[in-house]
């Protein structure tokens, strides 16, 4: 079974200490050790870091930038070094084109070894500082190490109780068959306006104002005095759409505001309404093609219901998982102990 999460989870644990070793670099005169926790300075010891050195015995400020993060002369003891084992078992638990693409640029093959290098020299590093044996790192690596072998265990059980051609074209068909309400391009129409806005708590005087202007709009276009697209243009106060000559697009009619579907689904084809109120203006609407609502065929949703009853086949199968492996290795969890515990992680967050 292929640990496809190992190589992020590593990369992620390994990015962590180096960005916990990386804010040390102001204040070199300390040990990693001293920065990290692990060691305390004797007071002797500050008050030596407190004094200016002498200018014989100073090191130039090159010297301290390259050397800041140095560990101890046995850190070579605890560096192992990258090899073809190593990158073997990476690439193998990459997904195919994921490999294929690695293996065949030279370029990114290297980068792939000179960030795997980056990060074990980093991790050796931390290990050397003794970072692995600080509780709280100890608590992340394991609860890490963890999922991955949950998931590593997850999916092979998965992936041996799926047969290999799940779900089969039979599958497939029977949920289409049986789901049909679910495969329906539903009505839609095209769309244009003319939206003149309301003023905050405006009143009836303003309301009656707006549309008598929309009115003397439609009599206008009506007549041919005025075009549609231009009017929108120039007046509409619908940013989105005046742009497009007041096209709102090809709209769902069960997604428009009810005032305006009642009005929409009245009108015929290229034909206009009379001022029309909502909630937030005053509309004019043109009426475009009505898509009438028709079924999408199976071919056009084949992979997407394959998709999906391996979705729901991986949901029922790790709730089946978790329930089984409670009933075999039961945790002793009561809701009195569960309480319990929060009062006093509660507590002890406040202090």
């Amino acid at each position: 079974m292929k640990l496809t999460n190992s190589k992020t989870a590593f990369v992620v644990v390994s990015i962590c200490l180096i960005f916990v070793i990386s804010q040390v670099s102001l204040v070199s005169a300390f040990s990693v050790r001293e920065l990290l926790g692990l060691d305390k300075p004797d007071q002797e010891e500050v008050e030596k870091t407190d004094k200016k050195p002498k200018a014989a015995d100073a090191k130039s400020t090159e010297e301290t930038d390259a050397e800041w993060a140095k560990t101890s002369d046995s850190a070579a003891a605890s560096n192992p070094q990258l090899d073809l084992e190593y990158f073997s078992l990476l690439v193998s638990n990459m997904n195919e084109p994921e490999r294929g693409k690695l293996l065949s640029d030279t370029e990114l093959f290297k980068q792939l070894v000179e960030n795997e290098a980056n990060n074990r020299s980093a991790v050796s590093a931390a290990i050397s500082n003794k970072m692995e044996k600080d509780k709280n790192v100890q608590f992340l690596m394991r609860r890490g190490a963890e999922s991955i072998l949950r998931e590593s265990y997850f999916n092979l059980l998965i992936a041996n109780k799926l047969p290999a051609d799940f779900p089969s074209k039979e599958q497939v068909s029977e949920y289409y068959e049986n789901n049909k309400q679910q495969f329906i391009v539903p009505e839609r129409v095209h769309v244009w306006q003319i939206f003149f806005k309301k003023s905050e708590g405006a009143g009836k005087k303003e309301i009656t104002s707006l549309k008598k202007k929309a009115n003397d709009i439609v009599t206008k276009i009506k007549k041919g005095k005025s075009d549609f697209s231009s009017v929108a243009l120039s007046e509409s106060e619908h940013e989105q759409s005046k742009i497009l000559g007041g096209y709102m697009g090809l709209i769902k009619t069960n997604e428009l505001l009810p005032e305006i579907k009642d009005v929409i689904l009245k009108l015929k084809e290229d034909e206009i309404s009379a001022a029309v109120e909502s909630e937030t203006g005053v509309h004019i609407v043109k009426r475009g093609k009505l898509l009438k609502a028709e079924p999408v065929q199976l071919a056009q949703v084949e992979d997407q219901i394959r998709k999906l009853l391996i979705n729901q086949a991986n949901v029922q199968l790790r709730a089946a998982i978790f329930t089984q492996a409670r009933k075999e290795f039961p945790q002793s969890i009561s809701d009195k102990k569960i309480e319990e515990w929060r009062l006093r992680l509660r507590t002890n967050t406040n202090q």
